[in-house]
């Protein structure tokens, strides 16, 4: 089988939609032999920064000599971005031959009335080929929600981090943070240790202190009041946290919170004897490259992508461009799902703009460029309708000049196609 046909077999099971629930994935996996039993586990759930948290989480792991596979989703520009190895993807060839493997075993269970899902079959085929390669870790990002993602397919992981927790895909998950923390909480387990983001509100952080008192586990939540931000930037933030000193590469002021929840996940994993040193741990903290978040791609003008695509993470976008750009010229491509509060993000990104191009991502649930650019011209003077992202990005690009920004924000949909369009001379 080659790469090509490979991700045709995978994509084509998308007609199945989103299915949540752990009957079909616990089906697969015990027929490919239960790879996840072979591994060890950092299982991170959350709505905004888990795929943040999961990067520095394995480039810690991987300064410290473990071989660490790292499971993310979605993907940016390419695919097999999703399972990665001591931060290489897996081969287009590796990839293929698992999915081959895996063949017989998707017609057997689709005989037994049980065809599983795309993102079943991407779980189920990195957890084979972390097993085969011998993984001594997997830094593991949630899905969706926590307690029916087929991530959840693994027993207790040696760490359970819940990140920050906000209003997103509340038709699936529930309209309360609290209820929403119900099903991120889902990936706790007796006999695992927990880090969990400190900021939470309260109705959250209630579910989650009372999820784990039944549990049997002791929360590991980062004081803040002995946090000092030293120093903060374009290029990052220099902080000290219980009198040891950091640089986080990450940007934006959320990145110091999450990496503080990196901070508790190896003060657990240390207590249960992994012994990963300070050294270490602030090497992968100053070392973390993340696609789609703050990512610069261009520095000719500056273009930037970002992955923000519900109000938590716009707001957090919106304090880094008052941060870094504040009197800048700055140019937005931005598009959005219908399914998402639309309305607020546009509106919170337009009224910073200086132009606004909105564009169309690629997928059924897209909100039309039309209909983004109309929200968006209740805040920004200057709005322009492009429906290709490329071609909106590269239209940016131009109207930006030498000293304006670029950002390109919103689904995940779209933000590959502008990174493409910004990486084009």
């Amino acid at each position: 089988m080659k790469y090509s046909e490979a991700l045709s077999v995978i994509h084509t099971a998308t007609r199945l939609g989103s299915q949540l629930g752990l009957s079909r994935i616990r089906r697969l996996c015990e027929l490919l032999g239960r790879p996840q039993d072979k591994l060890r586990f950092v299982h991170v759930a959350g709505t905004n920064g888990k795929g943040s948290t999961v990067a520095m989480t394995a480039a810690v792991l991987q300064k410290a000599g473990y071989k660490t596979g790292m499971f993310i989703s979605p993907f940016v520009v390419d695919f097999r971005e999703r399972m990665q190895i001591n931060g290489q993807m897996i081969p287009e060839q590796e990839l293929a031959d698992e999915l081959e493997a895996m063949l017989p075993l998707i017609e057997q269970m689709k005989s037994e009335g049980s065809e599983p899902t795309e993102f079943e079959i991407v779980t189920a085929l990195a957890l084979s080929w972390f097993a085969h390669k011998g993984c001594d870790v997997v830094a593991f990002e949630v899905g969706l929600g926590g307690r029916f993602d087929s991530t959840n397919v693994i027993d207790a992981p040696a760490c359970a981090a819940i990140l920050s927790i906000s209003l997103d895909h509340t038709d699936i998950l529930g309209s309360t943070t609290a209820e929403i923390a119900f099903e991120k909480c889902g990936i706790l387990k007796k006999g695992s240790r927990a880090a969990v983001y400190p900021l939470l509100d309260d109705g959250a952080r209630a579910v989650v202190e009372k999820t784990c008192r039944e549990l049997g586990i002791v929360p590991n939540i980062p004081d803040v009041s002995r946090l000092e931000v030293l120093e903060s930037g374009f290029d990052g933030s220099r902080i000290r946290y219980k009198g040891e000193e950091y640089f986080i590469s990450m940007r934006g002021e959320y990145q110091v919170y999450n990496a503080l929840t990196v901070l508790a996940i190896f003060e657990e994993l240390n207590a249960a004897g992994w012994n990963i040193s300070r050294q270490d741990i602030r090497w992968g903290l100053a070392n973390t490259h993340f696609g789609g978040r703050l990512e610069v791609v261009r520095r000719e003008p500056l273009c930037m992508i970002d992955g923000a695509h519900n109000p938590d993470a716009v707001q957090q976008l919106c304090r880094a461009m008052d941060e870094f750009f504040a009197g800048r010229k700055i140019v937005t491509v931005m598009g959005m799902l219908r399914d998402k509060d639309f309305a607020s993000c546009i509106g919170r990104v337009a009224a910073r703009s200086s132009v606004f191009i909105a564009a169309r991502p690629d997928s059924p649930r897209a909100l039309s460029a039309e209909e983004t650019a109309a929200e968006a011209r209740r805040h920004c003077a200057c709005v322009m309708v492009q429906e290709d992202p490329f071609a909106a990005a590269q239209q940016a690009v131009q109207k930006a000049g030498s000293g304006g920004v670029v950002i390109a924000c919103g689904s995940l949909y779209m933000i590959g196609d502008c990174k493409r369009a910004f990486e084009k001379r």
